[in-house]
């Protein structure tokens, strides 16, 4: 069963990670793509293989033959694309951040399950073996009751502000953590698998002079009990980007493996020697979203939620949310549901 994709979107991480991804995909097919810009949309068409481009969203929805649309324009324009597609009858695949508020995010759930189709967030970095692998040592209790979790994703993209539509805080809805810091936000709540109870946070937000955020550090606490720490930004060279979740028996360390591309190692330190192990990658920057784009595919043959679902990206909202909020007022603030 192939499956058919169209991109709305074509920007540079759609061109450079998830268009190669879906046409190396066993099990997938690049039907067309979609952008104002017909002499662009033509250039990827080319570029990549697809069949054919679009200038309007709304007839790219009538093709018969995509089977899901990967949304990767502006963030605030995930809501009404995500939920014109569910219409049409689309599976949708959203790039992070999946809306930029809470009710957007339960608008696309509610929309999604009620035209039965799956909803699915580029959360890649759940993708990556060495998570992957995390997650199956920590539920068969390697390192025994998870006591506290660390992650980092930072990069560095220059001293200037961000430019575009980044730039603009009503389109981006936030800088570093709607654009790197809800990688590692996401990382910590899936492999620990407790919900964020309590989050407090600090940003460098600081309008009108710096209007969306460059640096965020975020504490979490988990309702089981786990704690965690969210480090990101956009001007740190040569950061470690790191994860860490520490236990009662051991601890486990994706050493350099939280980010796009599929590298680093996992480490294990429980009884026994340490341990490490490897994942080597033909291709490293397509590595994890080829990875995501054949488990979306499954989800849609087998049925199943994707990983991670629509909820998934409404819980990143709601910890978004209230990372903002904490910055801004200075306390803890608890996540209520």
């Amino acid at each position: 069963m192939t499956i058919g994709w169209g991109i709305v979107g074509i920007g540079r991480h759609a061109d450079a990670c998830m268009a190669p991804a879906i046409v190396q995909a066993k099990d997938a097919e690049l039907i067309a793509v979609c952008s104002r810009d017909e002499s662009r949309a033509a250039a990827f068409v080319a570029k990549h293989g697809a069949r054919r481009s679009y200038d309007d969203f709304k007839a790219m929805l009538r093709d018969d033959t995509i089977d899901v649309v990967y949304v990767s324009t502006p963030n605030n324009l995930h809501t009404a694309q995500t939920i014109e597609a569910g219409q049409a009858g689309k599976h949708v695949l959203c790039e992070k951040p999946m809306a930029i508020s809470v009710i957007d995010c339960e608008r696309m759930v509610e929309s999604c399950q009620k035209n039965g189709v799956k909803l699915g967030v580029a959360f890649q970095n759940r993708h990556h073996p060495a998570h992957v692998e995390a997650k199956r040592l920590i539920a068969a209790g390697t390192v025994g009751n998870i006591v506290m979790g660390m992650a980092e994703y930072s990069r560095f993209l220059g001293t200037r502000p961000s430019r575009g539509w980044r730039g603009d805080p009503v389109m981006a809805g936030a800088g570093t953590l709607m654009g790197m810091a809800v990688h590692p936000l996401d990382l910590l709540r899936f492999l620990v698998g407790q919900e964020v109870d309590t989050v407090e946070a600090m940003t460098d937000e600081l309008p009108p002079q710096r209007p969306l955020d460059e640096t965020v550090l975020a504490l979490l606490r988990f309702q089981g009990g786990a704690y965690g720490t969210a480090v990101s930004s956009r001007h740190s060279s040569h950061p470690a980007n790191d994860v860490v979740i520490y236990g009662t028996k051991g601890t486990i360390r994706g050493a350099g493996t939280v980010g796009i591309r599929l590298v680093g190692r996992l480490e294990i330190a429980a009884d026994g020697p340490v341990s490490a192990l490897d994942f080597p990658c033909d291709d490293p920057v397509t590595g994890t979203y080829l990875l995501l784009v054949e488990s979306f595919n499954r989800s849609i043959r087998e049925d199943t939620e994707p990983n991670a679902s629509g909820y998934d990206g409404l819980e990143m909202a709601r910890i978004a949310e209230a990372v903002l909020d904490s910055s801004r007022k200075g306390k803890a603030v608890r996540i209520l549901r």
